[in-house]
């Protein structure tokens, strides 16, 4: 499902408005249905931090919006947090005070307790890691055996590295643990997979040492990303191959060697104008690898041109994997997840790439460097 301008999106988001309404307002209603109980210092209470919310969130909208529209999201989930957090105080005073008076205190204080003590958890441990960039760069390594139709040689070994998203809460520790895993793994070639930064060209200086140090361990191959086009694709693609990439914009490369011999496809991001297939026209699709930022490219691709293999990023993995549905938003088509997968008969692979996009926060869903070996 698309919903705003976001694809793969979880149906279950249409909840998202009323959910949203529940938490500015719901307060209010439990205010007058349980005024009596409460009592006067905690009405005053709940009404002061409301209205400071309020106020506040009034008071920095201007800032935030002239900063860059992008953030606004992060604005109004934070405010909405605000006051959620308030209306979930407020019920948790309300039961608490029902239990002590129904003469079943303990069953329900703890069950009341253990709920917030876990959900208090699970938030401070999601914002120390971010604040603190400890999140750990999980190594997923895929192996795949070579189409039948390939020839044979020694097994070739690819890093893939994606969605940096430099200028936005991108942890210097997420690179360093990267670049340790590509080096320990010594690839064949290095595949970046795109979104370089955010929005602001004068972040790439932050990410200058680990490209070159990526094309000191091997080869880098670079596509652009949709957030690299937003900004300025050209210069971006400039300072990549000033750092040692080299960045295929709708070119294909041969990747021959003793593995034998493979073409590497680079397609044009879905914003670019100038996109096309040419770059997979007149290959061979049993040794084809086409390097795409966004994994939906993978099935637009004509019937007689698909690739063997797509590599992209481009999703996060979803960023934040909820329990039971999954991604909240996919950004691509919902059957399409990180690591190796097969959808409508395209085989694709999927880094959750390392940096964050929307809110600088993950939820089982660690950032990661994927390794492909093909035996």
């Amino acid at each position: 499902m698309t919903l705003l301008g976001f694809r793969g999106v979880h149906p279950l988001a249409l909840l998202f408005l009323p959910a949203a309404l529940a938490a500015v307002f719901g307060g209010f209603w439990l205010l007058r249905r349980h005024r009596a109980a409460l009592g006067a210092p905690a009405l005053r209470i709940w009404l002061a931090a409301w209205i400071a919310s309020a106020l506040g969130a009034a008071c920095f909208f201007p800032l935030v919006r002239a900063a860059h529209a992008k953030y606004l999201l992060i604005y109004y989930l934070c405010v909405l947090a605000c006051f959620a957090a308030l209306t979930l105080g407020l019920a948790l005073k309300i039961s608490l005070g029902r239990a002590a008076a129904s003469h079943l205190p303990a069953r329900r204080r703890l069950l009341a307790g253990g709920l917030l003590a876990c959900a208090g958890a699970a938030c401070t441990k999601a914002l120390a890691e971010t604040s603190a960039g400890e999140a750990v760069v999980e190594e997923r390594r895929i192996r795949l055996e070579r189409h039948p139709e390939a020839h044979r040689g020694r097994e070739l070994r690819l890093s893939m590295v994606t969605d940096l998203h430099a200028g936005f809460f991108l942890p210097q520790a997420h690179l360093a643990q990267a670049l340790r895993h590509v080096e320990a793994f010594a690839p064949d070639a290095v595949l970046f997979g795109g979104d370089l930064v955010e929005y602001e060209l004068e972040h790439l200086a932050e990410t200058e040492h680990f490209l070159r140090e990526l094309a000191r361990v091997a080869p880098v191959f670079a596509v652009l990303g949709n957030h690299d086009i937003y900004v300025d694709g050209g210069r971006v693609a400039r300072f990549l191959s000033v750092c040692g990439a080299r960045v295929l914009r709708g070119e294909s490369v041969p990747l021959a060697g003793p593995w034998g011999r493979f073409t590497l496809a680079g397609l044009r991001d879905a914003y670019e104008p100038e996109r096309s297939w040419r770059c997979l026209e007149g290959q061979d699709p049993a040794t084809t690898l086409m390097l795409a930022h966004n994994p939906q490219m993978a099935l637009a691709a004509p019937e007689g041109l698909a690739p063997w293999l797509t590599l992209s990023g481009h999703t996060h993995g979803g960023q934040l994997r909820l329990p039971v549905i999954g991604a909240a938003i996919n950004q691509a088509d919902r059957r399409i997840g990180p690591g190796l997968g097969t959808v409508d008969g395209r085989r694709m692979v999927v880094s959750a790439g390392l940096g964050y996009a929307g809110l600088p926060v993950r939820l089982a869903c660690p950032p990661d460097v994927t390794h492909v070996v093909i035996a």
